[in-house]
């Protein structure tokens, strides 16, 4: 499914969050933002899935899409959850940043209430 085009705010590349991740960790939270994400701000969140997103004509180890995917997710900024066998993620704070005219309901599922408050 063909996502619609998202910017960057011009702060992400300030933001104390974002300066504490790899240069790699970066480039794959903006592409999940520009990208992967949805108009609730969920997506899949499996190294294949990225890598085939973000990175398709590199061979990259899943490993390494994982750890990268695991340091934002350090940071506060992404939650990965699971939801009947599927690995999703859902950037958080995705509602103050983005703000889609005509949003499209998602149809990932969203993280349970355990998950969000846990």
């Amino acid at each position: 499914m063909a996502r619609k085009a998202r910017p960057l705010k011009t702060s992400f590349w300030d933001d104390d969050k974002v300066c504490h991740l790899s240069r790699d960790a970066r480039l794959v939270l903006a592409g999940l933002i520009t990208k992967m994400a949805d108009d609730e701000g969920r997506f899949v969140a499996t190294p294949a899935a990225i890598n085939g997103e973000l990175f398709p004509y590199d061979e990259l180890a899943p490993a390494r899409v994982k750890r990268w995917l695991a340091e934002i997710e350090s940071e506060g900024m992404v939650l990965v959850y699971r939801v009947n066998g599927g690995t999703y993620g859902w950037l958080r704070g995705w509602g103050r940043h983005q703000k889609p005219p005509h949003p499209t309901p998602s149809t990932i599922p969203p993280p349970s209430e355990e998950v969000l408050f846990s």
